[in-house]
């Protein structure tokens, strides 16, 4: 094979998928297998393009997709322990965003919604999901949204010793020029 991705299915042959380039006019039998959840983490953790993945198996993007639908994340449990909560949203487009809540320590992420906006409300809600699943929240980190301050002084359950200077136990609010 010339190492075109102009190829197609051209048969079957003692049970195996034989293709056709159109480029060298060969006809082989397929290219390099791989599990689903191989492929998975060459995709997310290797951060593997379709089209890498496509060159280095020598199949088609359409079948990467395939292989990649294929895989069951396994949702993991999170172990409630002390953190310092980073929450944040990202926005697609105008009316679809992801707020999440992740430890500071470990980089792992806790709790996270889909939106389409968002709200103190709902930063507020996620910093008491997080305690009612026994976390202890030794402080919290965000982008310094208006009124959050405020509204953590009025209607967010009192973290113990919270105050806003630095140490154990505070309310850590950072702006986007750095805390």
């Amino acid at each position: 094979m010339c190492g075109s991705s102009f190829t197609q299915k051209y048969g079957v042959r003692l049970g195996k998928q034989r293709y056709k380039c159109w480029v060298c006019k060969r006809i082989f039998t397929g290219g390099k297998q791989s599990l689903p959840t191989a492929l998975w983490d060459e995709y997310t953790k290797g951060k593997q393009t379709y089209v890498q993945l496509a060159e280095k198996y020598g199949c088609s993007v359409r079948t990467i997709q395939r292989r990649l639908d294929l895989h069951q994340v396994q949702k993991k449990d999170v172990k409630p322990r002390k953190v310092v909560v980073l929450m944040d949203t990202t926005y697609w487009g105008r009316s679809f965003g992801l707020m999440l809540f992740k430890d500071a320590r470990s980089k792992e992420n806790l709790l996270w919604y889909y939106v389409r906006s968002e709200t103190n409300l709902l930063y507020i809600k996620g910093v008491n999901e997080l305690r009612s699943k026994g976390f202890k929240i030794d402080a919290i980190v965000c982008d310094g949204r208006r009124g959050l301050i405020w509204i953590h002084r009025t209607k967010l359950t009192p973290l113990r010793g919270a105050n806003l200077v630095a140490s154990t136990g505070t309310l850590i609010y950072c702006h986007s020029g750095g805390c």
